[in-house]
């Protein structure tokens, strides 16, 4: 079991905005991944002493977690403030500390390295955190970062070769041989795709989709304020509904006796979506975004769902549906926050 990590963050008091991010961020660390988190504002309060606070905090942390901003990188530099006071004891244990040791994570919140990063940090790998659709992801990435876990698994190391019998390790046989297995198993996938078992497959698949997005739909109405509806699924494709917002997913290509076409669209839409129409004049939903879905197999032979810019399993298109309704919702109800 990993040990739990203590976890300081150093950085500048941009505004509210910014302050309450940092409050979020810190909140998630410790309530989803256990991680023990040093925030002023969890700890000071009126009389303490700044100075002292984040001297001790900066030495008792396993991690430090610098968040770059322009704001920040001024501070820093130009030594003002907390930040300066803050910078002087990072950099001094960058430099003390073994090239191996990890401990100060700088992850960048706004504008690029070149603009937010402080001299001493720019040698340092960030953490990418500037994209709030991506969040939960990146919080995730994050607390296997904090706890030294890999982002991605090494493979397992194979057997040593051989090396008096060249001709088992000679490169162009090997290169080869991988091409030829390559070819054959997209030859493989192709002649599953253009099949009957392979429209088969797709039909089963949207099916599965359709009944994780009703029961992803029973799920958060019981334990989120959203309120999602669906109609559907009708003529091939299926509605979601969320106080002002609206998602489509419909299949594109459904044939008895190939999958080489199939393909799904998922469209959002701003305003309430029917599959009737018959909407009052003016109040026609408008679509703001939309993608379509190549459906195919990747090279372990699972279902995937292709777009020029990424590939989604089925899961994740699901994900979409919602992570995107409910990005736009918090962005509609956040203008009326004070």
């Amino acid at each position: 079991m990993s040990k739990r990590e203590k976890v300081f963050i150093s950085y500048s008091w941009d505004g509210q905005e910014h302050q309450d991010w940092v409050q979020t961020l810190a909140n998630d660390l410790m309530s989803k991944f256990g991680v023990d988190v040093i925030l002023d504002q969890y700890e000071l309060s009126a009389g303490k002493e700044l100075t002292h606070f984040m001297e001790t905090s900066i030495t008792e942390a396993d991690k430090v977690l610098v968040i770059l901003t322009p704001n920040y990188k001024l501070k820093a530099e130009n030594r003002e403030r907390g930040v300066g006071f803050e910078t002087s004891i990072i950099s001094q244990e960058i430099f003390a500390s073994p090239i191996s040791q990890i401990k100060f994570i700088p992850i960048l919140r706004e504008g690029n390295l070149q603009i937010s990063s402080p001299i001493h940090l720019k040698s340092k790998l960030y953490h990418d955190m500037v994209n709030d659709k991506e969040y939960i992801n990146k919080l995730y990435e994050l607390s296997k970062i904090i706890y030294g876990k890999p982002l991605i698994e090494k493979p397992k190391l194979g057997e040593i070769p051989d090396f008096e019998n060249n001709i088992n390790i000679d490169p162009i046989l090997d290169l080869a041989k991988e091409l030829e297995r390559k070819e054959s198993l997209n030859n493989e996938l192709d002649r599953l795709l253009d099949s009957r078992e392979g429209a088969q497959i797709f039909k089963s698949e949207i099916g599965k989709i359709y009944d994780s997005i009703k029961e992803k739909i029973e799920f958060y109405n019981e334990n989120t304020f959203f309120n999602f509806t669906h109609t559907g699924p009708y003529r091939d494709s299926i509605i979601v509904n969320c106080n002002g917002f609206a998602a489509r997913l419909s299949i594109i290509g459904n044939y008895s006796n190939t999958a080489k076409h199939g393909e799904v669209e998922l469209e959002f839409f701003k305003g309430y979506l029917n599959h009737n129409g018959g909407y009052f004049p003016g109040e026609e939903p408008k679509r703001f975004k939309s993608y379509k879905c190549k459906f195919d197999f990747d090279t372990e032979k699972n279902i995937v769902w292709k777009t020029k810019q990424e590939t989604f399993t089925s899961e994740s298109l699901v994900h979409e549906v919602f992570s995107v309704l409910a990005h736009y919702q918090n962005e509609d109800k956040s203008k009326k926050f004070r």
